[in-house]
């Protein structure tokens, strides 16, 4: 089974706020973002790797041969996308950076990586989010429901304190909480391939029209976690990341800490 990470946009909060950089390549503890996602996925057993880059390509395909070191790199066109294989010795990760377009939207992002994807149910993940999510739970969950999706519905964080208040005055008070009561999107998902047919172009963001199509055709269902998910939008979040990491709490990679 193959997993699929989209990293091609700009990150545009994140090079605002701090750094040049395109987002799958901001560090923590010294490994880019998307190498840990590339590992917790190898965690699974799920060494086929398809990243769909855009915004300064060459810079993240240069980056991962630096990081992952691998014994050489090939170089293809496939229906006008360049596509970069990564060569490693032991055959136990194959990484392919698919050239999508700068600006193109996630919709067509996938919908330009489906030639790489031998028509088979693949994870996808975007660039930006941590979790300790059981993928092969996961997977159970969805082979037995049958339908074309499954995203893993995760528990947010309040960007605010919450005040509990009776007649005008606080009685409790939480700082910064998960909201329980509350379900997102956290990015990780898996799809059959016929669920790309419901992207009907480039131009389309795969979380506006095509997963609405999938809601009013009962297709895509939620696997509820309710374990630990971190999205790195803001420099703010990349901060409390990197504290994780520095205090042995990462809860995604405990693996390459030890």
């Amino acid at each position: 089974m193959k997993a699929v990470i989209l990293a091609g946009g700009k990150g545009r909060r994140m090079c605002a706020e701090s750094t040049n950089l395109p987002k799958p390549l901001v560090a923590i503890g010294g490994i880019p973002i998307i190498c840990h996602i590339i590992h917790y996925f190898q965690m699974y057993g799920i060494n086929e790797i398809v990243i769909a880059v855009g915004y300064q390509s060459k810079q993240v395909v240069e980056a991962l041969r630096e990081y992952l070191e691998p014994i050489g790199k090939t170089v293809q066109m496939q229906e006008s996308s360049e596509c970069t294989t990564l060569c490693f010795s032991d055959a136990s990760l194959c990484v392919n950076l698919v050239d999508t377009g700068p600006d193109t939207p996630t919709g067509g992002r996938l919908r330009r990586i489906r030639p790489f994807l031998d028509e088979q149910p693949f994870f996808l993940a975007w660039c930006d989010g941590l979790t300790d999510l059981q993928l092969d739970t996961m997977l159970d969950f969805h082979k037995n429901h049958g339908q074309m999706a499954t995203v893993a519905a995760v528990h947010p964080m309040s960007r605010f304190g919450i005040m509990e208040l009776v007649d005008g005055e606080v009685t409790g008070f939480q700082e910064k909480p998960r909201m329980t009561d509350r379900w997102v999107n956290s990015g990780y998902t898996i799809l059959e391939a016929e669920a790309l047919n419901y992207i009907h172009s480039d131009d389309e963001q795969w979380e506006a029209e095509p997963i609405s199509r999938l809601i009013k055709d009962h297709q895509l269902m939620a696997w509820q976690h309710e374990g630990e998910w971190q999205c790195m939008d803001t420099v703010g979040d990349w901060e409390y990341l990197k504290g994780l990491w520095n205090s042995g709490s990462a809860f995604w990679k405990r693996d390459l800490q030890s």
